[in-house]
C-alpha cells in the first residue's frame, strides 16, 4: 500500500509538520518574548519534554524546566539546560542577522551540548516577531573533545616533568664547580688564618672568588625558576635571549658530553608568544639530538648548529646535528605520542609530541624534520635537521 503525499502538498501547514517531525534535529520558532510559536517532536521529546508538539506553544525554556525539577526534587541539577548560557535568542535580535552557538546543560539528568544555529524571524513586512532557530546533540563529540584536552594536558605535564628532571641534573652537573671553587677558597682561607699567614690581598681575591661563583649559582637558579614558572600569558620577548637562556640551562650537559655548539643567531628578533614553552621545544630537540650524538659519534666529533633566520614576516629557526640522521621508515613518525626508538626505561616519546604541540598549537607555527648532508670545515656530515617555523 502506497502513501499518496498529493493529498499533503496543498496543505503548507501538514507538510510542514510532516516534515520537520521526521528530521533528528531539534527545530524551533519563538516569539520577542521567547515563547514558543512551533516546536518540532525532536525539541519536545528531547529538550523539553513536552507530551506533544501543540503543549510548547505559549510557553518559554523556563516553564519545562521548572516542571522538571519539581518533577524530581530531590535532583536539583535534573534539568538545567541553557541556564549556564548567554541569551542568544536577544543576542540574534540584537544583532538582526544569523548566528551559531554552542548551549549546554542538563536534561533528564544527563549532559546535553546542542550546536545551535539562530536567525531572525520575520513577518511579511520584513519586521522582526522572533527568532527560527535549530539545535544538534554534539554531546558525544563534545565529550571526546573535553576527554582529548585532558590527554593533551596530562601529556603535557609529564613532558614538563622529565624535562624538569633532566634541569635538576643540569643544575647539580652546573653547580660541582663553582661549590668546589667556593669551598677550597674558605677552605684556604681558614688555614692560612690558622697559621697566620692570610694577607689583606689574598682574603680580598678569596671573597672576590666567592662572590663570582654565588652570583653564578644564583644566575643558573632563576634561569631555572623562569623556566619553570609557567606563566602562560603571551608576551613579546627576545629570541636571541630565549635561545641564551635554553644554552645556558643545558650548558652542563653540552660540557660533559663534548658537544660543540655552532650558533648563528639574530640579535634583533622581536615575538610575542610563549618564551618558556619555546625554550622547552629547544630542549626536547637538543635532548633528542644528544642522544643520538652520544649512540653515533666520537666525543671529537659533535656537532648541533642552531641558526636564526628571518623571511618578511616568517622567522625560521634551524636545529641541524651530525648524528647520521634519522632512518626513512621513522621519520614519518618522530612527532608521534609515544612514539620512541629507545628502550622503555629511557624515553616516553613525549617530547618531540609535545614540541609539535607547542609550536603548532601554543605559537600557530609550523615544525618540520628532515635529514640534511652538508660540509663544516672542509668535512662532508651528515644528521637530522628541525626547521621551526613561526610569524612576527
Amino acid at each position: 500500500m502506497s502513501f499518496d503525499i498529493s493529498s499533503l502538498v496543498h496543505s503548507d501547514t501538514a507538510l510542514l509538520k510532516l516534515l520537520t517531525n521526521n528530521l533528528p534535529d531539534m527545530l524551533w520558532i519563538k516569539d520577542l518574548e521567547g515563547k514558543y510559536i512551533y516546536a518540532n517532536k525532536a525539541t519536545c521529546d528531547g529538550l523539553l519534554m513536552a507530551k506533544n508538539i501543540e503543549e510548547p506553544i505559549g510557553k518559554d525554556d523556563v516553564f519545562f524546566a521548572l516542571r522538571e525539577r519539581k518533577a524530581h526534587k530531590n535532583k536539583p541539577d535534573w534539568h538545567t539546560f541553557g541556564e549556564l548560557c548567554l541569551n542568544s535568542d536577544i543576542v540574534v535580535i540584537e544583532n538582526n542577522r544569523s548566528m551559531k552557538f554552542e548551549e549546554y546543560g542538563n536534561v533528564k539528568g544527563k549532559l546535553l551540548y546542542l550546536e545551535v544555529n539562530k536567525a531572525p524571524f520575520y513577518d511579511n513586512a520584513g519586521n522582526i516577531i522572533g527568532t527560527v532557530g535549530s539545535g544538534r546533540d554534539i554531546t558525544e563529540l563534545k565529550l571526546t573533545q573535553i576527554k582529548l584536552k585532558q590527554q593533551y594536558e596530562t601529556i603535557k605535564e609529564q613532558s614538563k616533568m622529565v624535562s624538569m628532571g633532566e634541569m635538576i641534573a643540569n643544575i647539580v652537573h652546573q653547580w660541582r664547580q663553582p661549590l668546589s671553587v667556593i669551598s677550597t677558597a674558605s677552605s684556604g682561607m681558614l688555614i692560612q688564618k690558622e697559621y697566620d699567614t692570610l694577607t689583606d690581598d689574598s682574603f680580598k681575591k678569596s671573597c672576590s672568588t666567592i662572590n663570582d661563583n654565588v652570583q653564578y649559582l644564583s644566575s643558573t637558579i632563576n634561569d631555572f625558576r623562569n623556566y619553570i614558572k609557567g606563566d602562560r600569558k603571551p608576551k613579546e620577548f627576545n629570541l636571541k635571549n630565549s635561545t641564551e637562556t635554553f644554552l645556558k640551562l643545558v650548558d652542563a650537559t653540552i660540557k660533559e658530553n663534548n658537544i660543540k655548539i655552532i650558533l648563528n643567531l639574530i640579535e634583533d628578533i622581536n615575538l610575542k608568544g610563549y618564551p618558556n614553552e619555546l625554550i622547552q621545544c629547544f630542549i626536547n630537540i637538543f635532548n633528542n639530538a644528544k642522544d643520538v650524538l652520544l649512540e653515533n659519534n666520537r666525543e671529537e666529533n659533535r656537532y648541533i648548529f642552531i641558526s636564526h633566520e628571518t623571511f618578511n614576516n616568517t622567522i625560521i629557526i634551524k636545529f641541524k646535528d651530525n648524528a647520521g640522521g634519522i632512518p626513512q621508515n621513522i621519520i614519518s613518525k618522530i612527532f608521534e605520542p609515544y612514539f620512541t626508538t629507545k628502550h622503555a626505561s629511557e624515553g616516553t616519546g613525549l617530547g618531540l609530541h609535545m614540541t609539535y604541540n607547542l609550536i603548532t598549537e601554543g605559537m600557530h607555527g609550523n615544525i618540520e624534520a628532515n635529514n640534511t648532508t652538508y660540509i663544516y670545515e672542509d668535512k662532508e656530515h651528515v644528521g637530522a635537521e628541525f626547521i621551526i617555523t613561526l610569524f612576527k
